[in-house]
């Protein structure tokens, strides 16, 4: 009974057309293990995955599995910046960014902050990966027939975990840099003249530096490299490619190289907040059928494959379409039967740079209210492609990251991020059928978080609804 339970039926029917008029129809039947009961998937002409379950446990599973089907390098590159093995496919080069993800990985308790997103979130999450890796499972039995960037890196798709899911490398960070800029400046040409320069309007804030602040530390050393390298975007280069006859010639590739520099000169050339997603609502009393409308303009960049990912999930409480990240499951903007949604982010400040005193007779002690306090240290090893692995020092005070180390002025510093916390991971929940249900939180912490992500609504009666990015729970509007 329990193999004939775990080998349930998934049924995926793509349909092609246009228009009104169906070309061709597609029927597939597997038996997929983990499945609880039988699943359809229904693909329409966009490529669309219209997923039809009897269980939650299935949507979500199915969800996971047919997302990963069609998306399983961009999972599996995922996959790598997450874990910190990035080096595997990369080689020395990505030494750094592992380093950094390693140190910034969330480390708290996972039951936690699954359900943090949903009451089931942990199931709903724990679905997802399952599915995620019974796909992988069936792409691993003919690896010759992976997608043509496996090949080309000479990697095959690695098995994922709930840790996956909740990984905060593509969350939308950032106000540090902007005050370690700010402080590096007061600290060259000091605060009257940076308030000349810099655009405050309408604040008059405070740019006196904290009498601990060493100026010469601040401004000749690179104390946020292991952030930045785990934030900056991933690039292959033609020494990635395992088959020399396949790589772009060095000319070529430069000549990319530089555009691509280019146009990232030209955007840090516009201040971040010039370059803002939006959201607005039109009442129903505006508009000729009566119904309230929104639109929603989140600005994420345009890349190949896409950052987005559209799906239809229909099971017990849940009939829900939109888009959101393929990684993630559920729906981060869209629409059920009695309400629409969609986000926006706006900043706060969400970060925050800690300088301490170290202890002369052991660096690994900082000093707290008068005391010196052990940081807490972790060892891991980065397996790195053409190379020796190496074992990295992942080092934490009460507050954060240890980032850098200026042994020659006794100091540490060390970032403390809201999105640490959990719920700071970019995955929010949806609405499911019933009207009135919850939204769940959205991510990070009221003090502290980075960019707070702001949910916008609107409901069949017409009735709007905002709801700001914190550690809180919001409940919707009964509609």
């Amino acid at each position: 009974m329990s193999n004939m339970k775990a080998m349930q039926c998934l049924c995926v029917i793509v349909t092609m057309g246009s228009g009104a008029l169906t070309l061709a129809q597609e029927t597939t039947s597997l038996g997929v293990p983990g499945l609880e009961q039988p699943v359809e998937i229904l693909k329409d002409k966009w490529g669309i995955s219209h997923i039809y379950a009897q269980t939650e446990h299935d949507l979500f599973f199915a969800q996971g599995y047919s997302a990963a089907r069609d998306r399983l390098f961009q999972f599996e590159i995922w996959r790598a910046q997450t874990t910190g093995t990035t080096a595997e496919i990369l080689g020395p080069k990505a030494l750094q960014r592992d380093h950094g993800t390693r140190l910034f990985k969330f480390r708290g308790d996972m039951t936690a902050e699954m359900n943090h997103y949903h009451p089931r979130g942990a199931a709903i999450i724990t679905a997802f990966v399952q599915g995620v890796n019974a796909y992988i499972n069936v792409a691993l039995q003919n690896p010759q027939e992976l997608s043509l960037p496996f090949k080309l890196l000479g990697i095959q798709p690695q098995h994922w975990t709930e840790e996956v899911v909740i990984s905060r490398h593509q969350g939308l960070l950032g106000n540090i840099g902007t005050e370690y800029n700010i402080g590096r400046a007061v600290c060259t040409i000091g605060a009257d003249k940076v308030k000349e320069l810099q655009y405050f309007h309408p604040h008059d804030p405070d740019l006196t530096l904290d009498p601990m602040i060493n100026c010469d530390s601040l401004v000749s050393n690179d104390i946020l490299g292991l952030y930045n390298a785990y934030r900056a975007p991933l690039r292959f280069e033609p020494d990635d490619v395992v088959l020399a006859a396949n790589r772009n010639a060095d000319e070529l590739f430069a000549e990319i190289a530089a555009l691509v520099l280019q146009e990232d000169q030209e955007l840090n050339k516009r201040h971040k907040s010039d370059i803002g997603s939006n959201n607005w609502v039109v009442s129903g009393d505006l508009t000729q059928d009566g119904w309230p409308m929104m639109m929603n303009d989140p600005h994420r960049a345009i890349s190949v494959p896409s950052l987005r990912y559209w799906a239809h999930l229909v099971g017990p409480g849940w009939n829900v379409i939109g888009g959101g990240e393929p990684e993630i499951p559920g729906i981060s903007i869209g629409h059920n039967e009695q309400a629409a949604w969609g986000l926006t982010i706006f900043e706060t400040d969400g970060e925050d740079l800690y300088v301490y005193e170290t202890n002369p007779a052991n660096p690994n002690q900082y000093r707290y209210q008068g005391q010196w306090e052990d940081m807490r240290i972790l060892e891991e090893t980065i397996n790195i492609k053409g190379a020796a692995s190496a074992t990295v020092q992942l080092k934490y005070t009460r507050h954060g990251p240890v980032t850098f180390e200026d042994a020659a002025n006794n100091l540490a510093y060390a970032i403390r991020p809201a999105w640490m916390e959990i719920g700071g991971c970019a995955v929010s929940r949806v609405p499911a059928r019933e009207p009135g249900a919850n939204l769940g939180r959205v991510s990070g912490s009221n003090e502290l978080q980075p960019y707070s992500r702001r949910k916008y609504g609107v409901g069949r009666s017409g009735r709007q609804y905002w709801l700001a990015g914190g550690g809180h729970r919001a409940t919707a509007a009964q509609f």
